[in-house]
């Protein structure tokens, strides 16, 4: 189906709140066309914005689309807007919380499609939000956008929910650098388990990268000059991707 961008009101994000609870108890309510058009939960952007309903298969393509699509509502609301995020997660329901095996649907915690639900701290857990805002800051990143919109996973948090991370430019393409297995297409296994490795993202990169920041000026710097100054515990995952840029310190 296609349509027109519009927000939820007040009495749309209580409504769409209470129908994700249900949903989490096992009972049924419906999170459909009919809802996210009410007139009386919802009011279209002015000037009028068409939209579609692509089956997004990763956050790079909803990000993509949702950036350009927003951009006008965002320049009237502001990019903090509860209304028009949480409006997106009820538009694209499947994308978000998509049927899986067995005909059911795994639904979250509303803040994942609640925008700031109960605790405005924790919008950045938002599904759709989280996407955009992703594209827009590290637009060709593959450990951070190769992932389906439904699900924020451990290598994303890490980064994402950092905002002194998220302003260094050459984090996202360091990421891929570092962790991304291009022979197997996806993120290197053991980045973000609970027990520390040498130059993991979860346990050492954030630790690292908080330290050389007292020192250095890391805002501009290319993922190679970050490399470089992060050293051999970082370089040795690495190896075998571009050797040939990279410098020994």
């Amino acid at each position: 189906m296609s349509g027109v961008l519009r927000r939820f009101n007040e009495a749309g994000i209580a409504e769409f709140v209470r129908r994700i609870e249900v949903l989490r108890t096992g009972a049924s309510a419906s999170i459909d066309d009919a809802f996210v058009t009410d007139d009386s939960f919802t009011k279209p952007i002015v000037p009028e914005v068409r939209l579609d309903r692509p089956a997004f298969k990763t956050k790079r393509e909803a990000g993509e689309y949702l950036s350009e699509r927003t951009l006008r509502a965002r320049e009237r609301y502001g990019d903090d807007d509860p209304g028009l995020w949480t409006w997106l997660s009820a538009w694209h329901w499947d994308a978000v919380c998509p049927i899986r095996e067995g005909g059911v649907r795994k639904v979250l915690h509303p803040l994942s499609y609640v925008y700031g639900h109960g605790l405005a701290m924790r919008k950045k857990q938002h599904l759709i939000f989280a996407s955009t805002l992703l594209y827009e800051t590290f637009p060709h990143s593959l450990v951070l956008l190769s992932g389906p919109v439904s699900t924020l996973t451990q290598s994303v948090h890490e980064v994402y929910t950092r905002v002194w991370l998220m302003r260094v430019r050459g984090i996202g393409e360091l990421l891929d650098l570092l962790y991304w297995d291009r022979s197997r297409n996806s993120v290197k296994p053991g980045i973000t388990g609970t027990s520390p490795r040498p130059g993991d993202l979860r346990n050492r990169l954030t630790t690292r990268v908080r330290q050389l920041e007292k020192t250095y000026d890391l805002v501009d710097l290319t993922a190679d000059q970050l490399l470089n100054l992060l050293g051999d515990e970082f370089r040795q995952w690495a190896q075998g991707i571009r050797p040939a840029k990279l410098e020994k310190d």
